[in-house]
């Protein structure tokens, strides 16, 4: 699925990695405007702290995967607790994409009434949820946050990969 050709050895050789907080820093100067000592990594406009090595961009979180594991990720890696930037090794695991959706927090921009799993229906507010690729109607509620309340609810039995 992800292919690199970044090897363990080369990564140790620039960089260390503290997987209790998640902190890349260079032990071996790679450019001008890299230092000994310095903290690795830049957040990307999507959230993501990236690291460049060897003129290739890297995911932080995808190194810190092959710094403990000795090997590239065979899937994608999922922020335990959502955080895109929280690179702590306990935060980090394998999953499908399937899986990586379902660890979702926030509502898609497009969502109107700021709750995942609700939309404004008449008077009311309803709650929904999609499992295997089918949607299921969780009810209609008084208030969006009871909406929210429900599809909570049924996103904790149904979506495991869920950490909400």
């Amino acid at each position: 699925m992800f292919y690199c050709d970044l090897a363990v050895e080369e990564l140790k050789d620039v960089l260390h990695y503290d997987p209790e907080t998640g902190q890349f820093t260079w032990i071996k100067r790679t450019a001008k405007c890299v230092h000994v000592g310095q903290p690795a990594g830049n957040i990307n406009k999507l959230g993501y702290s990236t690291i460049g090595i060897k003129k290739k961009i890297y995911k932080t979180h995808r190194l810190a995967w092959l710094y403990m594991t000795g090997e590239w990720p065979k899937g994608l890696i999922d922020h335990v607790n959502g955080i895109k930037s929280d690179n702590r090794f306990a935060n980090l695991r394998v999953v499908d994409e399937s899986g990586n959706s379902q660890n979702i927090r926030k509502p898609n921009k497009r969502n109107k009434s700021g709750f995942m799993g609700v939309i404004k229906y008449h008077k009311q507010w309803r709650a929904s949820i999609t499992v295997n690729g089918k949607t299921y109607w969780l009810g209609d509620f008084p208030t969006p946050e009871q909406a929210h309340e429900a599809y909570l609810e049924a996103k904790r039995k149904n979506h495991a990969a869920c950490t909400i």
